[in-house]
């Protein structure tokens, strides 16, 4: 039970994520090509809105946008992916200025930590305290990160533990680390790695300063061993999670 528990919260905290990522970039006018609940393979187109295909996918974690024009990199490796040329259109996300780019790569950080903020109000019946708890936690979560060891951090097996004890607790438990765990998305995807929402506004921001593309096979790279080193990490805490259940 507790799984489950653990991925329903999971897959709404991505869902909200992926959502603040497409109303801003349609907010910017820019062309999102589908919004996906879970990831691939397709169950099921659901509805079209705001020009975007909603759908269905097999696997239940979480979900995604496709921002058309937000992986350059495609055009130059990749001409016939896309369809459409990127360069050329006015609703591709390359094509906006940096201030809209780093709005849309913000846009997810900014709606986990406004889901937090309504989980705390709902739970304290208030918005002054759902706000207040809201920024004490984010300062904490950020103290933490910049203190961290790894043998402090838990993983997917010790945060499913974790869910099995709040929820022992009821609803209100479970509700206030939701809210926790969706800081912890929003403070942890501005890390400045590459594969993270903190890498992709350093990119733009190295853009915007150098005025200059970063070149295809550079960012092609570096996200690749941002990702790489983001599995390490969670292998190495998965197994740590395992030897602490043992």
């Amino acid at each position: 039970m507790s799984l489950i528990i653990f991925i329903i919260i999971l897959s709404a905290l991505v869902i909200v994520h992926e959502l603040g990522h497409f109303l801003v970039a349609r907010f910017f006018g820019i062309r999102v090509d589908e919004f996906g609940i879970g990831f691939p393979p397709r169950a099921k187109k659901l509805f079209l809105w705001k020009g975007t295909p909603f759908t269905l996918n097999w696997l239940p974690f979480g979900g995604f946008v496709k921002i058309f024009g937000e992986n350059t990199h495609l055009e130059t490796e990749f001409p016939s992916a896309l369809g459409n040329s990127v360069s050329k259109s006015s609703d591709s996300f390359q094509n906006k200025n940096r201030g809209i780019q780093a709005a849309v790569l913000m846009g997810g950080v900014v709606f986990n930590f406004l889901f937090a903020w309504l989980l705390l109000a709902i739970v304290y019946r208030s918005l002054y305290i759902g706000l207040s708890n809201t920024l004490m936690f984010t300062s904490e979560t950020i103290k933490a990160i910049l203190h961290f060891t790894l043998a402090e951090v838990s993983g997917p097996l010790g945060i499913v533990g974790i869910v099995g004890e709040a929820s022992s607790y009821g609803f209100s438990s479970l509700l206030i680390l939701t809210a926790l765990i969706s800081i912890n998305l929003s403070v942890i995807n501005l890390v400045p790695i590459p594969a993270l929402d903190g890498g992709r506004l350093l990119f733009v921001g190295i853009e915007a300063v150098t005025r200059r593309k970063i070149k295809p096979a550079i960012f092609n790279f570096l996200n690749l061993a941002g990702f790489a080193l983001l599995i390490l990490l969670m292998v190495f805490i998965t197994i740590q999670d395992v030897r602490n259940i043992f």
